[in-house]
C-alpha cells in the first residue's frame, strides 16, 4: 500500500522525497545531537541526505515500511522524520521517529507517534507494535509510554553492519479488543 498522508492537530505527516534533502539535512540529519541517539550515521553532506531518500522514495509502495516526513503546519517547515517498519525477527512493526533540536520537548514526537500507531492499528489492523530507545534518551522513552507502549527489558541494537552496538530500552504496545 502506498503511504498516505496522515494529519494532526499541528502536523502533516507526509511521505519523503530527494527534494526534502537540503531541508532535512538542514534540520536533522546533520545534527550530531539527533544522531547520537539514532541507528544512522549523522549525515556529512546533502549527498548522504540525498542516499537515503531516494531508498525512502523507493519504499512508498511497500507493505513493510511506512515512513513520513513531520511537517509543521504552522509554519510548512519539514521539522523530522519517523514511521513504522516490519521487523521480521520480531514479527510486528517497529515504531521510530526523530526530530530537530529546536523541536524537541514540544509534544511533537509524541502527536507524531500517536498518528502513526493510529494508521498501524486501524489501516495495517496490527495488534502488537516494537518500540526502543537509547537509555541515554529517556525522552523518547516518554513519547513511547504516552503512546501506550510498557517497558519490556533493556536490549542492544546494533548499527552500520554491526560495527555500533546501543545498549536501549525496549517497549512493546500491544492493542486490546477496544484498540
Amino acid at each position: 500500500m502506498k503511504t498516505p498522508i496522515l494529519e494532526t492537530k499541528r502536523l502533516t505527516l507526509r511521505p519523503m522525497t530527494v527534494r526534502d534533502a537540503e531541508n532535512a539535512f538542514a534540520n536533522w540529519t546533520h545534527d550530531p545531537d539527533v544522531a547520537r541517539f539514532m541507528c544512522w550515521k549523522m549525515h556529512r553532506n546533502v549527498e548522504d541526505t540525498k542516499e537515503w531518500l531516494l531508498s525512502e522514495e523507493a519504499n512508498l509502495n511497500s507493505d513493510f515500511i511506512y515512513h513520513w516526513g513531520f511537517v509543521l503546519k504552522e509554519t510548512g517547515e519539514l521539522i523530522g522524520s519517523g514511521g513504522l517498519s516490519f521487523r521480521e525477527d520480531r514479527g510486528v512493526y517497529e515504531l521510530a521517529y526523530n526530530l530537530m533540536k529546536k523541536y524537541w520537548n514540544h509534544g511533537l514526537a509524541t502527536e507524531a507517534s500517536q498518528a502513526i500507531i493510529d494508521f498501524g492499528k486501524t489501516t495495517l489492523r496490527q495488534t502488537a507494535f516494537f518500540g526502543c530507545h537509547v537509555k541515554e534518551n529517556p525522552a523518547s522513552g516518554m513519547v513511547l509510554t504516552k503512546v501506550g507502549f510498557h517497558y519490556a527489558r533493556d536490549g542492544e541494537y546494533y548499527c552500520d553492519n554491526w560495527e555500533r552496538n546501543l545498549e536501549t530500552k525496549e517497549y512493546i504496545l500491544e492493542v486490546d479488543d477496544k484498540g
